[in-house]
């Protein structure tokens, strides 16, 4: 009978052993579903060879004559009621009857150079690097800078008579708020990190600053910067005071995407290129942060663009990046500054990326806010040129 019992002792022991097992298989598993990259890790370095593929600029063409491409890039499903229209006017303009009312904060008026901040929000892939440098070599500031090294390396403070800090860029001040902080980011950060670079608590006013570009050539351009195996992925995201955790956006890779596809790129669900122009420009506190839970994605998509489109209107100055001329004029009326140098046009060379026709149509799922924060944008660059000529 002892020997019987043993036996059954031994099983049952070894039924725990089992279901413990079991259990800690389930948290590993859950685990490395959200802390492992969404898509896998091994990256061909060449796209696939059995789709038709034809440079971006052929699409562009044919789209303007196809009435069959047209409408299937055009009337797919989106998540916002407008994007559709919004892509009809930009494949196929119309004229524009509408008149939009710029609003001015009477705090930003009559900018002082020698006690107020310029604050650069700069976007990924929108040829800010360019701006950067013509902001510090080029704008007759009425001072020298005295930077001795190169800024892009080494971030100048670049302080005005005053010894005060003008202006809030990686080129002067580095990344205190997040490495390309976006608003959300900065009016959290901003003033903290503004007393501790000056070393002082004072009044500030900050005129906030951006640059916006053609949202089919810029994500196409972070493609290609991805695929070289250059990314951000060491930023860190915040909102509403809070870290965002891997939990709720999951990393598409880790240590390099180099040689990734446009497909794969565009397979990653928390891939930060989506509707990036928007998302940067947003208040993102206002569509529950990175948090899926309590929002849908087509209330979130709606609360992001409302909200990149009023802080939009807000600003006293954005650019156009296709448009460079404009801008440079834009911002000498602005400010009531000089650039000492013209700016000239930043060459495209998304043009040649070679694509697909069903990588053009899922491209437009990608950029939808974007494409109608860019034609807003668009519009409301036409009437701050009227105001100021």
């Amino acid at each position: 009978m002892s020997a019987v019992w043993r036996r059954m002792n031994v099983i049952q022991w070894d039924r725990r052993r089992t279901q413990q097992l079991i259990v800690a298989v389930v948290i590993l598993c859950l685990v490395l579903y959200f802390l492992l990259p969404t898509g896998s890790t091994r990256r061909s370095p060449y796209a696939p060879t059995y789709k038709v593929r034809h440079k971006l600029s052929h699409w562009h063409t044919e789209i303007q004559k196809n009435d069959t491409l047209f409408k299937l890039v055009t009337e797919q499903k989106f998540l916002h009621p407008d994007s559709s229209a919004a892509f009809k006017q930009y494949f196929r303009p119309q004229v524009s009857l509408n008149k939009l009312d710029l609003k001015k904060d009477a705090d930003l008026k009559d900018f002082n150079i020698d006690v107020d901040v310029i604050v650069y929000l700069h976007i990924q892939k929108v040829g800010g690097t360019t701006f950067n440098n013509h902001l510090i070599n080029d704008l007759d500031k009425g001072f020298n800078c005295g930077c001795t090294k190169d800024v892009i390396t080494n971030p100048c403070l670049c302080k005005n008579k005053n010894g005060y800090i003008w202006l809030f860029s990686w080129f002067t001040v580095g990344w205190p708020c997040g490495l390309h902080a976006d608003w959300t980011m900065l009016h959290e950060c901003i003033d903290t990190a503004m007393n501790d670079l000056e070393e002082q608590t004072r009044k500030r006013r900050y005129f906030y600053i951006t640059l916006l570009r053609d949202p089919v050539s810029r994500y196409l351009s972070e493609w290609q910067h991805q695929r070289l195996g250059q990314h951000w992925e060491d930023a860190k995201l915040q909102c509403g005071g809070k870290r965002v955790e891997l939990f709720d956006i999951r990393p598409c890779f880790y240590d390099t995407w180099h040689g990734v596809s446009l497909d794969e790129f565009m397979e990653c669900r928390d891939n930060l290129a989506l509707n990036r122009q928007t998302r940067m420009i947003a208040d993102l506190t206002k569509s529950n942060c990175y948090y899926r839970r309590g929002i849908t994605p087509e209330k979130r998509a709606e609360a992001q663009l409302e909200s990149a489109k009023q802080n939009l209107l807000q600003m006293p100055f954005f650019g156009l990046t296709e448009r460079q001329t404009e801008t440079q004029h834009l911002f000498e009326k602005t400010f009531g500054r000089k650039f000492k140098t013209s700016f000239t046009y930043l060459n495209d060379a998304e043009e040649e990326d070679m694509i697909s026709e069903d990588e053009f149509m899922h491209l437009m799922q990608h950029i939808e806010l974007d494409m109608q924060l860019y034609l807003y944008a668009a519009e409301l660059f036409k009437e701050k040129l009227r105001t100021v000529i």
